[in-house]
C-alpha cells in the first residue's frame, strides 16, 4: 500500500505542476488547452458521467447550474440543471428536433412526420401534416368505435384577421378531396365549390357538383353551378338556384324554392310552401300544393292550380280539399268561402263587399258612416235624363257582332250629375255603380211620385164623374116619373069629363 501511494504521487506531480503552469489539467495529453478546466484525449475511450435513475436524479435538491447526470430509466438520456431545474438534452434521432424559440434560416421539412401537440412525456400522435405539393392535411387516426370525441380538430381563436383561402376555378384535382358518404366540410378548388355537412351517398361526389356551388345540411345535392342549397335532402340540378329547406327540387334555373316537397321547373320560377310546384317560366306558387304549371302563371294558397293555362292568377282558401282551377289562359280566379272586402280609404269605410254565398258586390252605405247628406230633385234627374244619349254601343277593339252594351256616355252622365250643392260627384271618363244606381233610384223615386199624383188625380176625377152620373141617374129618373104622371093624367082627365 506504501508502495501504491508513493506511485500515485509521482503520477500526479508533474499534472498537478502542468496545473500550476497553464491552469488546465490534460488527460491523455501534454498539452492541453490552455481555454479547458481538463482538456480529455483519448482515441478508444469516453467520458463516463455519473449514472442515475429518475429518482436519484430527482432527490438532488437545489442542483447547480451546469451539472450533468445520465439518467438510467424514464426518458433515458443526459439531464442537466439550470436555474433549479432539470431539464433534458434530446437524441435527436430519437426524440425529434427540439426547435426552441428561434427564427428558422432554412425549410423546415416534416418528411413523414407530424407536427402534434401535448407534452414532453406523452406527445400527441394527431397532428399537422404537409405534403410535397404542400397539402396540408389534419391527419388522425381512425376514430375508435363508439367514441364521438377524438380531440382532433382545428380551432381558430380570436381570429380578427378573419380566414382567407385564395384560389382559382379549375386549378386543383378534379376530384373533391374526399368522396361517398360522411360528414365533413370541404372546399373544393376545381370548382369553386363548398360543402358543410353530410350525405349518405355520391351527393357530394365529382358528377354532383357544381361550379361555384354550395351546400349546406344533410343529403344536399348541388349539381348546378352558381347554385345554392340548405336544409334536408333537396336536389339542385338546374344553375343559379337557391333551395331551401327539405325535400325541394330544383329542375331548371334562376330560380327559388323554400319549405318542404317543392319544385321548380320552369325559369325564374318560384315554388314555396308544402307540395307546391312551379312549372313554368315566370311562375310562382306560394302555400300548400298549388300548382302554377304553366308560363306567367301564379297559384296562391291552397290547392290552386293555374291547370296549365298561361298568364293566370288563381287564389284559394283553406275550406276544401279539392283544386281551384284556371280555365282560361290570363284569366283570374278565387274562391274564399268566407266573402271578399275591398277598401279604397285608411279607415276601412269606403268600398265594396261580396258577403259568403253572395254572387254580387255590395257597396259601403251605412248611414253612420256617411255625411253632408243633400236631398235630390227627382224632377230634375227626370229631365236631366231625358237629354241623356241613350242607346247601344261596344268598345273600341273588341268585336261588334258579340259586345255590344246598353248605357250613357259618361261625359253625359257627368255634365248631368257630376256636381251637387256640396262637389264633384265623378268623372268624365267612368261611371261609378253606386251613383248610377243611386241616379235610378232618384229617378224612380220622382216617377212613383208622379204616379201617386196621377193616381190621386184619377180617383177624384173618377168621384166627380161617379157624383155626375148620379145626379144624371137622379134626373132620368125624375123626368121618367114625370112623364108617367103625365100619362097618367092625360088617362084621367076624359073620364073626369064624364
Amino acid at each position: 500500500m506504501k508502495h501504491l501511494l508513493l506511485l500515485l504521487a509521482g503520477c500526479a506531480a508533474p499534472l498537478l505542476a502542468l496545473a500550476q503552469t497553464t491552469g488546465a489539467v490534460g488527460i491523455g495529453t501534454s498539452s492541453p488547452n490552455a481555454k479547458a478546466a481538463l482538456d480529455i484525449s483519448s482515441t478508444d475511450k469516453g467520458l463516463l458521467i455519473p449514472r442515475l435513475d429518475s429518482l436519484q436524479r430527482a432527490s438532488i435538491s437545489s442542483p447547480p447550474d451546469g451539472l450533468m447526470v445520465f439518467q438510467t430509466d424514464g426518458r433515458r438520456g443526459f439531464w442537466y440543471a439550470v436555474g433549479g431545474q432539470w431539464l433534458y438534452l434530446p437524441d435527436k434521432t430519437k426524440a425529434g428536433d427540439n426547435l426552441g424559440n428561434h427564427t428558422l434560416t432554412r425549410n423546415l421539412n416534416l418528411a413523414s412526420f407530424r407536427l402534434v401537440g401535448g407534452s414532453a412525456t406523452t406527445p400527441g400522435t394527431n397532428g399537422l401534416r404537409i405534403d410535397g405539393n404542400g397539402l396540408v392535411r389534419l391527419s388522425t387516426a381512425i376514430r375508435p368505435s363508439n367514441t364521438y370525441d377524438n380531440g382532433a380538430g382545428l380551432h381558430l381563436f380570436d381570429a380578427d384577421a378573419g380566414l382567407l383561402v385564395r384560389t382559382s376555378i379549375g386549378y386543383g384535382p378534379a376530384v373533391p378531396p374526399i368522396s361517398g358518404s360522411g360528414d365533413r366540410l370541404m372546399w373544393t378548388s376545381y370548382f369553386g365549390s363548398l360543402r358543410a355537412g353530410g350525405v349518405d351517398g355520391s351527393q357530394w361526389d365529382a358528377g354532383n357538383m357544381g361550379f361555384y356551388s354550395a351546400a349546406f345540411g344533410y343529403n344536399n345535392l348541388v349539381a348546378g353551378n352558381y347554385s345554392l342549397s340548405s336544409g334536408y335532402d333537396n336536389e339542385v340540378r338546374g344553375s343559379y338556384n337557391t333551395v331551401l329547406g327539405r325535400e325541394n327540387a330544383a329542375d331548371a334555373s334562376v330560380g327559388l324554392a323554400a319549405g318542404r316537397q317543392c319544385r321548380i321547373g320552369g325559369t325564374y320560377a318560384v315554388a314555396a310552401g308544402y307540395l307546391c310546384k312551379a312549372q313554368g317560366t315566370a311562375a310562382l306558387a306560394l302555400g300548400e300544393r298549388c300548382i302554377a304549371n304553366a308560363n306567367n302563371a301564379i297559384a296562391l294558397g291552397r290547392y290552386a292550380s293555374a291547370a296549365g293555362y298561361s298568364g293566370t292568377l288563381t287564389l284559394g282558401d283553406g275550406s276544401v280539399n279539392d283544386s281551384l282551377r284556371a280555365t282560361a289562359s290570363n284569366q283570374f280566379s278565387a274562391r274564399y268561402r268566407g266573402g271578399y272586402r275591398l277598401f279604397t280609404n285608411p279607415t276601412l269605410t269606403v268600398g265594396v263587399q261580396l258577403v259568403a254565398g253572395g254572387n254580387a258586390w255590395q257597396v259601403i252605405s251605412d248611414s253612420t258612416k256617411k255625411e253632408r247628406v243633400v236631398l235630390a230633385d227627382g224632377n230634375q234627374f227626370l229631365a236631366r235624363i231625358n237629354r241623356l244619349r241613350l242607346g247601344s254601343w261596344n268598345y273600341r277593339g273588341q268585336s261588334p257582332d258579340t259586345m255590344r252594351h246598353y248605357g250613357p256616355m259618361a261625359q253625359d252622365f257627368y255634365q248631368a250629375f257630376g256636381h251637387d250643392a256640396v262637389g264633384r260627384i265623378g268623372n268624365d271618363s267612368t261611371i261609378n255603380q253606386a251613383d248610377f244606381d243611386g241616379v235610378n233610384l232618384i229617378a224612380i223615386q220622382a216617377l212613383y211620385r208622379r204616379v201617386l199624383a196621377l193616381e190621386a188625380e184619377n180617383a177624384r176625377l173618377r168621384q166627380q164623374q161617379a157624383t155626375q152620373q148620379q145626379v144624371q141617374q137622379t134626373a132620368a129618373a125624375t123626368a121618367a116619373l114625370e112623364e108617367r104622371l103625365r100619362r097618367l093624367e092625360a088617362q084621367l082627365t076624359p073620364q073626369a069629363r064624364r
